[in-house]
């Protein structure tokens, strides 16, 4: 499934072609291709490309993932930040200075991930500093209108497939290594812990941007760590490897876009939600801010 966007056709254009490149954007030794970028922008600038979805963004803090690339393709590395503003649909100013750290999935994907307040709805656009004249265009949506659980509301719960019960779905985890450990209790009985629940929605096996697999294993690696401080439960996106029928994981908040990662406190209300792809050092992050120590 691919990150659906209501911009104009360039901007869905660039964000659709950034994801199925994904895996493309580097040379054989895994440097950035066609314009070094320790040696400054390209001519015209560097292009943003969106690593997620505008249409379930609400107002207050937003997660906004970009990678850089070129007019040929995604680029696999970087600066260890990028700098710029952010303006609305007015023109005007509404973010003078922001930055981003750069976080490296793999080394064939990275990205910037930067993290605006925003109490309005309607369309924005992120320039930074070496960037094209376009920049990245975004939009802020009415709440209402958004299905997508976010930040600051209650995750539903949610009979997730389980190791005793698959609910139909066949695999119920495809995992590259093996079935993940988040497969032993269902989303309700998760949230019903009153610890807080890392839900993830995503298939390793069939992802088109190729971040699910990583996604995942930074979530175990995480879930290792944390021990039982943590409860984690993990959903696939097709009913079986014909990869055709959406589970009822994704139809529960018809999402467009895979992976997602809720992240809840103890009394299950969502905290971050990390959309499309992330690293592990965002991860942990998110997660020191939540999990109590």
């Amino acid at each position: 499934m691919r990150l659906v966007s209501l911009l104009d056709r360039r901007t869905f254009l660039l964000a659709t072609g950034a994801l199925a490149l994904a895996a493309c954007g580097s040379d054989s030794d895994g440097n950035a291709s066609s314009g070094q970028l320790v040696d400054g922008a390209p001519d015209g600038g560097f292009i943003l490309a969106r690593r997620f979805s505008t249409e379930v963004l609400v107002p207050g803090t937003v997660r906004l993932p970009f990678s850089l690339a070129n007019a040929q393709q995604i680029l696999s590395d970087g600066p260890a930040e990028l700098h710029g503003r952010i303006e609305n649909a007015d023109g005007k100013i509404v973010v003078a200075d922001i930055t981003a750290r750069l976080r490296r999935v793999n080394e064939g994907l990275v990205y910037w991930d930067f993290h605006p307040d925003l109490t309005d709805v309607g369309v924005y656009t992120l320039y930074i500093d070496g960037g094209d004249a376009d920049g990245g265009a975004f939009q802020i949506n009415d709440p209402s209108i958004v299905n997508v659980p976010y930040p600051s509301i209650a995750l539903s719960p949610f009979d997730t497939p389980t190791t005793d019960d698959s609910r139909g779905v066949d695999p119920i985890c495809t995992r590259l290594d093996g079935q993940c450990p988040f497969h032993s209790m269902t989303l309700t009985e998760a949230l019903a812990t009153g610890k807080p629940v890392a839900y993830i929605i995503g298939t390793p096996a069939h992802c088109e941007i190729g971040s699910c697999a990583p996604g995942l294993e930074f979530l175990i690696a995480a879930s290792k760590r944390l021990g039982d401080r943590i409860v984690a439960v993990h959903a696939e996106v097709y009913t079986d490897d014909s990869a055709v029928t959406p589970t009822p994981a994704v139809d529960q908040y018809q999402l467009s876009f895979e992976p997602v990662l809720f992240l809840t406190d103890g009394a299950g209300v969502v905290q971050a939600r990390f959309d499309a792809l992330w690293d592990q050092s965002e991860l942990d992050e998110a997660l020191a801010a939540i999990v109590p120590t």
